[in-house]
This record gives structure tokens, C-alpha cells and sequence, in this order.
């Protein structure tokens, strides 16, 4: 009977024992996994969205970066928009910026897009003075920091007729340029979304962003990540443009989703 009483409690034992490992097991692999979401809660990120008009956005127009914003609002983010430009285009129309305040807060305008601008002006500069902006990347990064840049670039390239594998050569140097400022910089490479300015142009376009997934691939590094965001699968421009080149209301938004779905698994690889 007291052998019997015995084997019960080192049995009991034993297993209470097992208990409290395995718990103490689950316990450090949850606060690993919540450190890891977490490396970047008390980091301020900023973010460089780089492109064109698709990114500069007309004055009457929220832009994609507006609905953005929003979202790594309520992601709970902590962000910054940096960029040399602050304003839209008042060119081609007029009107009210639709960007209101969301959750107490005022939009953050900052930004690098450049209406019509190629891929060899934001490298090399220009300066057109027309509500465009002026200068170059190089000078341009002199007065900010980045973590996260967002690269859509390269339809204008393809409506002038550029050659596509020169301006996959030229978004290669554009990330170049952006590592010489932040050797660990995150770029977020879009494939550019698709257009109906007409057949010619639809066909250029089409064909730069099938170049761009091997752009990435071989650009891409652990110290610096490249990663492709594709903004021109499913993209429907008669429902998402309102000129068949630049997102309306709905575009943006879609852009707004693709380019978030990205950031957030892009924010781990931040250092």
C-alpha cells in the first residue's frame, strides 16, 4: 500500500514538474514572439514615398498617401512622411485638397513625387519650375532620414518610349542612390500600376513591370531588402483611374491597401 501511495506521488510529481517546464517554455516563446512584433514600437518609422505624378496627386485629389496615412494610423504606427515636397499640383486643376484631420490628427503632406517627372530626373535632377518641384534625390536626402522607401516610378519613362531595360538599369541606380544615405534601407519596389492612355502606352507600361520582379531579385540584400509590391495585377484602370492614368478616389485606396500590406511585413526588417 505505501509503495503504491509512493509511485502515485513521484508520478504526480514528475507530471507537475513536466507542467511547469512546458509553461515556463510557452511563456519565453510568446514574450520572443511579442519582443519580435514589438522591435519597432518605440521607433519612430519614416517613410520616403518616391515617384510621380501617380504619388505627387493633382490638388483635388486626397492621394494614395492620405489613405495610407490613415491606416498606419490605426495600425497604431508610429511614422513620419518625409519628403522635399509638400503640396499637389494646381496646374491642371483647382479646388480643395480632400485630406481632413483623422483621429485628432492633421495630415502629414510630406512627400517626393514629381508630376511627370522620369526616372533620370530624380536621379540626375531637374528643375522645371512648375509646381513640380526641382533639385535631385542626392540633394534632396540632405535634408531628411529614412527607414522605408516607396518607389513607384517609371511610366512616364515608358510613355516617352524609353527603352524598359534602361529604366530597370535606372530604378537599380535609384535604389543605389538611396543606400548611399541609409546603407539599411527597406525599399518597397512597386510594379507600376497599368494605364489606358493608349495601346502603345499600355503596352510599355505592361512590360516595365513584368521587369521589375527581376530588379528585385537581384538587387535585393539582408542589410538592404528590396521588396516588390505589386501595384498592376487586378488593377482595373477604367474603374480605378479617372483618366486612365491616375488613380481616382477607389484607386487610391487600392494603392493605399497594397502599399500597407506590404509595410507591415516589411516594419520587422527595420533596423
Amino acid at each position: 500500500m505505501i509503495n503504491t501511495l509512493l509511485r502515485k506521488f513521484y508520478y504526480t510529481k514528475s507530471r507537475y514538474s513536466l507542467n511547469i517546464r512546458s509553461a515556463s517554455l510557452l511563456l519565453i516563446i510568446t514574450a520572443f514572439s511579442v519582443s519580435v512584433q514589438n522591435a519597432n514600437a518605440d521607433k519612430t518609422i519614416k517613410f520616403l514615398p518616391l515617384g510621380d505624378s501617380i504619388t505627387h496627386a493633382e490638388v483635388n485629389r486626397a492621394s494614395y498617401r492620405y489613405f495610407l496615412w490613415k491606416k498606419l494610423i490605426d495600425a497604431g504606427v508610429e511614422f513620419d512622411f518625409v519628403g522635399s515636397m509638400n503640396s499637389q499640383l494646381d496646374t491642371y486643376s483647382k479646388g480643395e485638397t480632400p485630406q481632413p484631420d483623422y483621429k485628432g490628427q492633421a495630415f502629414d503632406k510630406d512627400h517626393e513625387g514629381h508630376f511627370a517627372w522620369e526616372v533620370n530626373h530624380i536621379w540626375g535632377g531637374r528643375n522645371p519650375n512648375n509646381n513640380t518641384g526641382s533639385g535631385s534625390l542626392g540633394e534632396w536626402m540632405q535634408s531628411y532620414d529614412f527607414d522605408i522607401a516607396l518607389v513607384h516610378l517609371g511610366t512616364n519613362d515608358a510613355f516617352m518610349g524609353q527603352d524598359n531595360n534602361q529604366t530597370a538599369n535606372e530604378l537599380k541606380a535609384i535604389v543605389e542612390k538611396l543606400r548611399e544615405d541609409n546603407p539599411n534601407v527597406v525599399t518597397l519596389l512597386a510594379k507600376v500600376i497599368p494605364t489606358a492612355k493608349g495601346k502603345r502606352e499600355a503596352a510599355a507600361v505592361e512590360q516595365l513591370a513584368g521587369l521589375i520582379p527581376a530588379v528585385v531579385d537581384e538587387i535585393n540584400t539582408d542589410e538592404s531588402p528590396v521588396i516588390l509590391v505589386d501595384m498592376f495585377e487586378g488593377f482595373d484602370v477604367n474603374e480605378l483611374t479617372y483618366d486612365g492614368v491616375h488613380p481616382n478616389e477607389k484607386g487610391e485606396m487600392e494603392m493605399a491597401e497594397r502599399w500597407f500590406k506590404a509595410i507591415m511585413d516589411a516594419l520587422p526588417l527595420v533596423q
